[in-house]
């Protein structure tokens, strides 16, 4: 087995650097465009561009699902030319005039798509070489496309190139990256996803009292995993001639959700891949290059630990508490997690809406726990459904760090929900049965939930022993830390050992700004283009919030650099550049840039522009599905929030741009590409439109 790439320092992956931060800056003021109202023009589009249609029995994933709706469908060509592919198939690329913006339009031709089974992914277009791109289908098929270019028309040839197949079928898959491979031809970095459905309940017995207790039959469930892989296609035959095999990969990875960003560095053989999970590769069934320690999981025959007036020989419990512990009466529910108690009430992000709750928690103490990897200390639920419905405005939390005393290493976080429908008696915090209208076959897309720890808490009749889970897990943390360092001891910091976690600093409003951004750790590849790469993820359990990533253009082919929240600021980091370096360089700051996009609950694309200035489209997703079920509106709002001139300037300037009018339709996809005057000008593509925007003049 490959030797795994040695741990790198418990030091942080994105240290920030105080000279780079404005202390004096207090707001953003509004201020027109420097062009007015000639900084917006609209081209309308020879069709409306058309999403593909998804079956009404389609499941798919929450993670699915997001990642549809943050979907870009504009992209941009290292010659200048911009493309996109509509749900039919056709191809239309976009040419913009280098001297005064004019767009013009060059339908190109139809790429067929098969008529599978299977959930389609979206058509896609990735650009290897000037004039040449590759082509998904969303369906597993891969095409080359070339663009020949003319003063009078732009024409294109498509050749068959390859497809992503499982016993023999082509299946969907998601494109991550394309690069042009050092020997020729173009690495392809692509995810495919695969469900696992399982019975509900572990025993007959389970099974039959709960149904006797609730009369209900409980469903299957399903968890979706998404495969992460890499691999090489050669060269289309010089004589024309078809190349359809199937595409294999030089190896395979696993990760519960898909990456945000994926950095490429050519020189080094490496990826950077962004997600709100570690990447793990496996090869030939064993885990390589695999840097977070692991625990032995306990027996299956590990007994209950015995009263203390048992004897002293008794083997200790090593099994798991509940993750919390609950009670309920007539108006409210109680839901207590125990989370450790070094934890600041900055890192606690929680987000409630009528039906659904979010969750994360960042710990030092839980990031340092040799258990960490196999069975985590802090609660993290993304989008989890409730029981019922609550009432989210006088829903309210607590945090006691002493719920146990001083010298307890767990406190208790107290989620206090008041019930939507009071007199209703709850079976469950979170839903585990269908109740009517949510059933799998009514709904277009269902939430599948991976979270299954969370669900069959029984109830804590005796509210007086409700805290008790805390005392719970402490034993259970101390029983298996008990075969090395205490990795949850405190530090005189109160940092545990000393390792600050955090992103964001105690005064800042946890309900304002917690839910900024998107949580994310980072998983280093390296020796990519090999069969056996190995993995470094410096901290996968503390995650950073991801604010943006670089616009997208025909310069820029890997994101080398992002904006990471600090505080109500956001840093703008670059990637490493040396085979032993892990850390990103602080390179600017986005004064009270978190802050300013904690108000936009319906943003769609968040880039940044260098050092320049940042971009939120404000615009309510397109999802796949009928035209008659998406509302029918412009484009949305852009906010562009431009850096100070001077590094401690008071204030910056904020810009608001309508995106078209209402007949341009739903916001598709971005771009930034220059002039030949080295100004910066914004494509967007909507249903029937595309907006060009000069906001700079």
């Amino acid at each position: 087995m490959t030797p795994a790439v040695p741990r790198p320092g418990d030091t942080l992956s994105f240290p920030s650097d105080s000279s780079l931060f404005n202390n004096r800056f207090e707001s953003y003021k509004l201020a027109p465009l420097p062009r007015g109202d000639d900084a917006v023009i609209s081209t309308p589009l020879h069709t409306p561009f058309v999403l593909p249609e998804t079956s009404s029995h389609a499941r798919l994933s929450y993670q699915q699902v997001a990642d549809r709706a943050r979907h870009n469908h504009l992209k941009a060509g290292p010659d200048g030319e911009l493309l996109f592919i509509d749900g039919t198939g056709a191809v239309t690329a976009i040419e913009v005039d280098p001297t005064s913006a004019a767009v013009r339009l060059h339908p190109l031709l139809i790429v067929p798509l098969a008529s599978d089974a299977t959930v389609p992914e979206y058509p896609d277009a990735h650009p290897v070489a000037p004039r040449e791109w590759l082509i998904s289908d969303g369906r597993g098929r891969i095409y080359v496309l070339t663009i020949e270019k003319s003063p009078l028309a732009w024409s294109a040839n498509l050749r068959t190139a390859a497809h992503v197949a499982e016993d023999g079928h082509p299946i969907p898959f998601r494109c991550l990256a394309v690069r042009p491979a050092p020997t020729g031809g173009a690495i392809m970095l692509y995810a495919t996803s695969s469900r696992t459905d399982h019975s509900q309940q572990d025993s007959a017995t389970e099974e039959a009292s709960t149904a006797a207790a609730f009369e209900v039959r409980m469903p299957r469930r399903s968890r979706t995993t998404f495969q992460i892989h890499l691999a090489h296609l050669e060269n289309a035959p010089d004589d024309g001639g078809v190349s359809n095999l199937p595409l294999q990969p030089l190896w395979r990875a696993t990760s519960a959700e898909l990456p945000a960003f994926v950095h490429y560095d050519a020189a080094l053989q490496r990826f950077a891949i962004g997600s709100g999970s570690p990447v793990i590769i496996a090869h030939e069934g064993e885990i390589i290059g695999e840097t977070s320690p692991s625990l032995q999981a306990p027996p299956d025959n590990a007994t209950t630990s015995q009263p203390q007036s048992d004897a002293v020989g008794t083997a200790p419990d090593r099994r798991k508490p509940p993750p919390f512990s609950w009670t309920q009466d007539g108006d409210s529910v109680t839901v207590a997690f125990p989370i450790p108690s070094d934890t600041p009430t900055s890192s606690i992000r929680l987000t409630l809406s009528r039906q659904y709750v979010t969750l994360h928690v960042a710990s030092a103490a839980a990031a340092l726990s040799p258990a960490a990897s196999l069975s985590p200390v802090v609660p993290r639920l993304s989008h989890k459904k409730l029981w019922d419905l609550i009432d989210p405005n006088t829903s309210v939390w607590t945090f006691d760090r002493e719920a146990e005393g001083r010298n307890s290493t767990f406190g208790l976080l107290t989620l206090h929900l008041e019930k939507g429908h009071p007199g209703t008696r709850w079976a469950d915090v979170f839903e585990t049965i269908p109740r009517g209208g949510d059933t799998a076959s009514s709904g277009r897309f269902q939430e599948l939930d991976p979270e299954e720890d969370y669900e069959n808490v029984p109830e804590t009749l005796d509210a007086s022993e409700l805290a008790a889970i805390s005392e719970q897990m402490e034993q259970w943390a101390q029983t298996v830390l008990q075969t090395g360092p205490s990795a949850l001891a405190q530090s005189a910091e109160g940092l545990g050992s000393g390792i600050p976690t955090s992103l964001t600093g105690d005064e800042i409003d946890v309900e304002v700004d917690g839910d900024t951004g998107k949580a994310f750790v980072v998983t280093w590849i390296e020796n990519a283009l090999t069969p056996t790469p190995q993995t470094v993820c410096p901290h996968e359990s503390v995650p950073y919030s991801l604010l943006s990533t670089p616009f997208p253009a025909p310069d820029i082919l890997d994101t080398s650099n992002i904006t990471v929240q600090h505080d109500v600021d956001g840093l703008l980091f670059q990637a490493p550049t040396t085979a032993v370096e892990y850390r990103w360089r602080h390179t600017s700051t986005f004064p009270a840039l978190a802050f300013v996009l904690a108000t936009k609950r319906d943003t769609r694309f968040v880039y940044h522009l260098d050092q320049r200035a940042c971009f939120a489209f404000d615009s309510p997703a397109l999802l796949p599905g009928p035209a008659r079920t998406r509302p029918f509106g412009g484009g949305g709002n852009l906010f562009i929030y431009v850096s100070p001139d001077e590094p401690k300037a008071k204030q910056g300037i904020q810009h608001v741009v309508r995106v078209g009018s209402n007949a341009s339709g739903g916001l598709l996809g971005v771009i930034s590409t220059r002039l030949a005057s080295g100004e910066p000008v914004i494509i967007a593509l909507c249903e029937h439109e595309v907006v060009t925007l000069r906001v700079f003049g």
